[in-house]
């Protein structure tokens, strides 16, 4: 479904920036036309986190997080673009576009319907007799009445269509259980079949708490794999779903922090052991989108391993793809043989934390594995060199490379000169004029080029006036030119007025630079008088520097000719703004 821009802006509009922050258990304190608090997006101890509900803007100074509502829903609830414009819009009572009454079930609604369906049915399945098996098992892998609730647990019974069955029941028709991957067609019969059978099923959730997709472990010698997931639909995609993510969801917004193991038992035993931050893919092997969700969540991940080779070498696969992280990454393997479910029934909580209390450093555990496999001489030292090097290509972020370069060579134990040799010429010096980091946001920042450009985020309608008046290499803070040139190069239709929501869309890194100006306060009071003041004062500023430069080392005849130049610049100057004449200068 997509919206249009007079859309999404009638329901960002019609959204109290404030009052939702405020209902999702953020506590927002007014300083000055704002609202400050601690980010709920990081841990902090000072509030970095400012709130603008005149311009319907948030921004964390600390993690560089900021948009507006719709931003803000997609962060903290985890849900799409879609499902927060919906959400926000029903809030509001906007009905949303094509609609002209109450808005109708659309294909996603019916298919989420459709899966929570299955998992009711499969949960009451665990209960009745016929369940029996899977409550065996159960008990024979000490998991706890509390735990299998805490999880749904459930049992999909040994019958063809015995779900299909129900969800008709529940007036779902086939096509749909087929569509959310419930069922499969035969192709000799071309009829539909249940497709898990005889298995205790894990329900996959979002972080909404929402039934996405299950997982099937078989029960009894029958044939066909041991475990066996939901396909990809439209609502699940396994390379970006976490096992016990919405689970733990309190525990790792809490602590920053997660335990990434391999199975779904592991990720029960761990919370049931109290420890909350434990995940783990479905089904498949990590992949660059799952470290970019736990990106989302945490500031350190752990990757917790089994003992055998299969896990050292699983350990060693997915340490690679943190490598590249914003997240703290770091890794623990379990002693031989055991597993996290294992390990803890044998030894209990504390000893589990004492063994990640020990967790290897992502780079050291990756050079230590490497050389483990290598003779121990210098033409080994030399082949983990150039097994770790190429490595380091893919962190994109140059000075975040260097560093790992480094202390790669420190743990290698080699010149970091050795490193620099080996990797590709085009990453030694990459990056020399990237932009300047910005500055601090402090009050000595408050210039009239700091005014020209709030004023211009705040009234679409100055904008004539810049782009008449104003050149880019007019301005000196270099932070605010970047920012200046980049807006005159949008359409107008995101300038008059604002569209940060489309700005994002058109040029995210300058999105991100805006952040900070938009979530600050600003009082609008006299705004165009202040503008046109600032604009004047830049330019006479200007005026002064080409005089100075014009005149410098010229005999007394042409000084005189630049300064009458100045003096007509000047008069121009009364003549571009004179409106600022009858205004009283601030």
């Amino acid at each position: 479904m997509r919206f249009s821009q007079d859309f999404i802006r009638k329901v960002e509009d019609a959204t109290d920036l404030v009052g939702l922050i405020q209902d999702q258990g953020v506590a927002l304190r007014k300083a000055g036309t704002s609202f400050k608090a601690c980010c709920p997006f990081h841990n902090e101890k000072t509030p970095s986190f400012n709130v603008n509900p005149q311009r319907g803007f948030f921004h964390c100074f600390g993690c560089n997080v900021g948009g507006g509502a719709v931003k803000f829903l997609m962060l903290h609830e985890r849900v799409s673009f879609v499902e927060a414009i919906t959400e926000l819009a029903r809030k509001a009572g906007i009905a949303l576009e094509g609609e002209s009454g109450p808005r109708k079930r659309d294909d996603a609604e019916e298919g989420m319907a459709c899966l929570k369906q299955a998992q009711t049915f499969f949960c009451q399945q665990l209960r009745e007799p016929g369940g029996e098996e899977a409550r065996n098992y159960l008990e024979e892998r000490k998991v706890p009445t509390a735990l299998q609730e805490r999880f749904a647990l459930g049992y999909a019974p040994d019958d063809w269509q015995g779900l299909l069955r129900h969800l008709q029941t529940r007036s779902i028709p086939n096509g749909l259980v087929v569509r959310v991957g419930l069922a499969k067609t035969s192709e000799r019969s071309e009829r539909p079949y249940d497709r898990f059978r005889n298995r205790l099923i894990f329900p996959i959730r979002d972080p909404r708490g929402r039934c996405i997709a299950f997982g099937g472990r078989i029960l009894g010698a029958e044939d066909g794999p041991k475990y066996l997931n939901s396909p990809e639909t439209d609502y699940y995609h396994k390379s970006q779903i976490l096992y016990g993510l919405y689970e733990g969801l309190d525990s790792i917004r809490r602590s920053r922090k997660l335990l990434v193991v391999e199975g779904y038992l592991d990720v029960m035993r761990l919370h049931e052991y109290g420890i909350g931050e434990a995940v783990a893919p479905c089904g498949t092997a990590l992949t660059p989108k799952h470290v970019q969700v736990a990106e989302r969540y945490a500031d350190v991940v752990t990757l917790l391993f089994d003992g055998d080779e299969a896990g050292r070498n699983a350990a060693l696969k997915n340490a690679r793809l943190f490598l590249a992280s914003k997240a703290e990454a770091q890794v623990v393997t379990l002693p031989l043989g055991e597993d996290p479910d294992t390990f803890l029934l044998k030894n209990g909580a504390e000893a589990m934390r004492d063994l990640l209390a020990d967790a290897k450093p992502l780079l050291e555990f990756l050079v230590q594995e490497t050389l483990s496999r290598m003779p121990d001489s210098v033409q080994g030292r030399m082949r983990a060199v150039e097994e770790l090097v190429p490595l380091l290509a893919q962190i994109p972020q140059q000075d975040r490379r260097q560093l790992t370069l480094v202390a790669l060579a420190d743990q290698l134990k080699v010149s970091p000169e050795v490193l620099l040799r080996k990797l590709p010429e085009s990453l030694h010096s990459e990056n020399e004029n990237a932009k300047p980091i910005h500055p601090a946001h402090t009050e000595s920042s408050r210039t009239d080029e700091w005014w020209v450009v709030q004023a211009l985020l705040a009234q679409g309608q100055l904008w004539s006036l810049a782009r008449q008046y104003l050149l880019p290499e007019e301005m000196q803070d270099t932070r605010l030119r970047h920012i200046y040139s980049r807006l005159m190069e949008l359409p107008p239709d995101l300038l008059h007025p604002l569209d940060p929501s489309g700005v994002e869309r058109q040029d995210p890194e300058l999105h991100r630079d805006l952040a900070p100006l938009l979530a600050e306060d600003f009082l609008e009071r006299n705004l165009e008088s202040q503008f046109r003041w600032s604009v004047r004062r830049l330019k006479e500023r200007s005026l002064k520097l080409r005089y100075q430069e014009k005149s410098a080392g010229l005999v007394e005849e042409d000084r005189l000719r630049a300064g009458m130049e100045l003096r007509r610049l000047n008069a121009q100057l009364q003549q571009l703004l004179p409106q600022v004449e009858t205004m009283q200068a601030p």
